[in-house]
């Protein structure tokens, strides 16, 4: 919590900043700074996990929805009948 804190005061990180504003003002700054935390505890493990530096483009590109969100009926068949098990 207090590095999430950190982060958020800071000058060099606008694009954390912002996403803390963002969060805030629709649920408050509490529930924001968790918010944050989980960000960067994701990040952390994330860098750990597959031993590289940090690029914030890479976890730019994870948020973003897919192109393509239509499938198929085969595809929505197979779906339903694997989520059975």
């Amino acid at each position: 919590m207090q590095c999430a804190t950190a982060v958020v005061k800071s000058e060099k990180h606008h694009k954390i900043h912002n996403h803390y504003l963002h969060i805030k003002k629709r649920r408050g700054h509490k529930k924001a700074i968790i918010a944050i935390a989980r960000m960067l505890l994701t990040t952390l493990y994330s860098m750990l996990k597959k031993k590289e530096p940090y690029n914030a483009e890479l976890y730019k590109k994870s948020d973003a929805f897919p192109a393509k969100r239509e499938i198929t009926v085969e595809q929505a068949y197979t779906i339903s009948s694997t989520s059975r098990l």
